[in-house]
């Protein structure tokens, strides 16, 4: 295909009005040719989903081929910052999509021992990354394959003190979700508040992201308030949105149930947000819906079933949660949860607090 056809489906993706859940017909979807990761048409990608990424309105996972929830994003991202419908994005910020990373000693505390039945997984302390190959793809938002191509020269996962490419967005870390959830029981016993310390999320020198094209707020002596959120679940095009005191403030691809399971249409709240949950796997339950005396108590760690945190709703046994397969998001099908990848549920679990409301529609 012409490097000009390539680079006008990039373009494409942006070309649309913003679709509305009433509204039946969805935009042409536009995806790149698989080409080389430092291809100009595909840097250029790259760049969009990062710039997406940054604002929180995700692409799904960074691949830079582009398609259905990378033009979603855009969409919304238009919407929220009145830009014109389908206006081109500018990414003149993101000069160079990727960026080098050291792996580190950190990088090694959630690898480990794996296994894919619940009769093997209930015989472990937790749930991690088979090996930093998963590890690096998840703290960087992006596809397996897509990470590993960016390191042509790997042939074996990446040892510790060995630098990558990586595309250039926040990382993201479990040990960051294990020390907010150690600060939230802090919180509990002595009413501090409760943060995620810059050495949890990354510091400068294991390689922190450019700054992003969203200007951050100027610090002052007053903390700002809190926003009041909201959450509104749109299940045909199997996105999240998220309001901060009714303005569209991000959006989230995920898998909303199933057929056999799906999430009904009505108005919820979050009933608990539970960071690093152990999880009951009930057969009977994913089946039929009816709990049962039989089941396997599930430890945690990425590779649970429910990843990384769980936002229960106030339907029984339902609610908002991580995956081990952020590959599959918007493309597979749950027994009547929501699932997010984990670096999405992530941002999710630092914003919703119990009695958030829920719209599904």
């Amino acid at each position: 295909m012409p490097r000009h056809a390539l680079l006008a489906a990039i373009f494409a993706l942006l070309s649309y009005p913003f679709l509305h859940a009433a509204e039946t017909p969805e935009a042409p979807i536009g995806h790149l040719a698989t080409l080389s990761p430092d291809d100009p048409e595909r840097m250029e990608m790259v760049r969009v989903q990062i710039l997406l990424d940054r604002a929180n309105f995700r692409p799904g996972k960074i691949d830079g081929l582009g398609g259905e929830f990378t033009q979603k994003a855009a969409d919304r991202y238009c919407t929220a910052y009145a830009l014109q419908p389908g206006a081109r994005l500018d990414t003149t910020s993101i000069p160079q999509p990727y960026r080098t990373y050291t792996v580190t000693q950190d990088d090694l505390m959630w690898i480990g021992p794996t296994a894919t039945k619940p009769q093997d997984q209930v015989k472990l302390k937790r749930l991690p990354y088979a090996d930093t190959w998963e590890e690096l793809a998840e703290k960087f938002h992006c596809d397996l394959n897509f990470i590993q191509i960016l390191n042509p020269s790997f042939k074996e996962a990446p040892k510790v003190g060995e630098t990558v490419r990586v595309p250039d967005v926040e990382p993201f870390a479990v040990q960051s979700v294990v020390e907010l959830a150690r600060q939230r029981r802090m919180q509990k016993r002595t009413g501090a508040a409760a943060t995620v310390s810059p050495s949890a999320t990354g510091s400068p020198l294991a390689g922190a992201p450019s700054a992003s094209p969203i200007a951050a707020a100027t610090p002052t002596s007053t903390p700002a308030p809190e926003p009041k959120r909201r959450l509104v679940l749109l299940r045909a095009p199997r996105i999240i949105e998220l309001y901060e005191n009714d303005k569209l403030a991000g959006c989230f691809p995920c898998t909303p149930g199933s057929k056999q399971f799906p999430v009904p249409p009505g108005k919820y709240r979050i009933l608990s947000n539970t960071l690093m949950p152990e999880f009951r796997w009930d057969k009977s339950v994913l089946e039929t819906g009816k709990r049962s005396d039989t089941a396997y108590e599930l430890p945690p760690g990425p590779n649970n079933p429910v990843g990384i945190v769980w936002l229960a709703l106030n339907i029984p046994s339902r609610g908002m949660h991580g995956t081990p397969n952020p590959d599959q998001i918007g493309r597979n099908e749950s027994h009547g949860c929501i699932r997010l990848a984990n670096w999405d549920a992530w941002v999710l679990a630092q914003r919703i607090k119990a009695g958030t409301p829920v719209e599904v529609q």
